[in-house]
């Protein structure tokens, strides 16, 4: 398939008012000067975080895809950025079959509308979470050994994105995006969980002490955007720092960034997660085999942006 620059194009972001969603329609209006499209059921995500410049309507990708094929002809839109997801680990715990009908199930949806609408190409955001616990930076070729229904659900879509352009030419990309860390945080996850109990003194309670590669999103969706340029359709690509650092290492980081000179950290049984993966890091061999963008901004660098958020936002997260 050709090369084409998505420069003044037409682009649907569903989940477009979520975390990283939101952060590639700025990019994409700002400076793609692109018409963006954002479709999202609010759920988790928030019309705040939209884009003033794009336009909204909200969507739910489990309904059938009939709607969504209207939705897509009448905007004439070329490309789809698929970021809607249930992402927050825990609960699919409680919630598996839910997970599965919107991780999965309703990614065949989107898939199906995108090829009935003359959708140019899509990009389907996958997670590193499709992978077991291994050592070492991980390609796309490693095990992979999903510890949660979550995990499942997004190599389940990884599979229907391979699949389905073998057998009918649906122009999809899987992206399996590491961990993210930036402005406008929509769920409970490790970094503002930690920013918020450090904002009320030295004292963190966490859980595992896991290894994890966190990438800027500001850079995540620059380098998603140029993916979705050159990248392969029906195939998978790794995307994160590289990087990677402890969780603990990670909070006395946070805490100094905070002005604490020593923090305290205590191990909470019930914050322990079940079937850990001990190790997630990054080989982006093959994605910078198709991209030229690199990050630009290193942990400490977004961790202050996140920060920053933070106090900015009256100490607390949109969740």
């Amino acid at each position: 398939m050709q090369t084409e620059e998505i420069q003044n194009k037409r682009v649907c972001v569903i989940g477009g008012a979520g975390f990283l969603g939101s952060h590639l329609v700025d990019y994409l209006v700002d400076e793609r000067n692109c018409y963006v499209l954002v479709l999202d059921n609010l759920i988790s995500g928030l019309k705040k975080h939209i884009n003033k410049k794009a336009e909204f309507a909200w969507f739910d990708i489990r309904e059938d895809d009939h709607e969504l094929i209207g939705i897509l002809k009448s905007h004439q839109i070329e490309y789809v950025f698929n970021y809607a997801a249930e992402p927050y680990i825990p609960e699919s715990f409680e919630r598996p079959k839910h997970f599965f009908i919107i991780n999965a199930v309703s990614v065949l949806n989107v898939l199906n509308a995108c090829q009935k609408s003359g959708v140019k190409k899509i990009l389907q955001v996958s997670s590193a979470e499709i992978y077991g616990d291994m050592k070492g930076k991980i390609k796309e070729s490693d095990m992979v050994e999903a510890h949660s229904t979550y995990g499942v659900s997004k190599l389940a879509a990884d599979g229907l994105v391979q699949v389905r352009w073998r057998e009918g030419n649906v122009p999809a990309i899987a992206m399996r995006q590491f961990n993210c860390v930036g402005e406008r945080e929509t769920h409970e996850y490790v970094i503002p969980e930690i920013i918020d109990q450090l904002s009320n003194g030295p004292t963190v309670k966490l859980g595992n002490n896991s290894f994890r590669d966190f990438q800027y999103a500001g850079d995540a969706v620059k380098m998603a955007v140029e993916l979705l340029e050159k990248g392969k359709p029906g195939e998978v690509y790794n995307m994160g720092s590289e990087d990677g650092i402890k969780i603990y290492d990670l909070a006395n980081l946070i805490g100094k960034l905070m002005g604490h000179e020593k923090i305290e950290i205590i191990t909470d049984q019930k914050r322990v997660r079940p079937w850990e993966i001990w190790h997630l890091q990054s080989d982006n061999t093959k994605l910078y085999s198709v991209i030229s963008y690199r990050p630009k901004v290193n942990l400490e660098e977004a961790l202050k942006k996140t920060i920053k958020y933070f106090h900015e936002n009256n100490k607390t997260w949109d969740f």
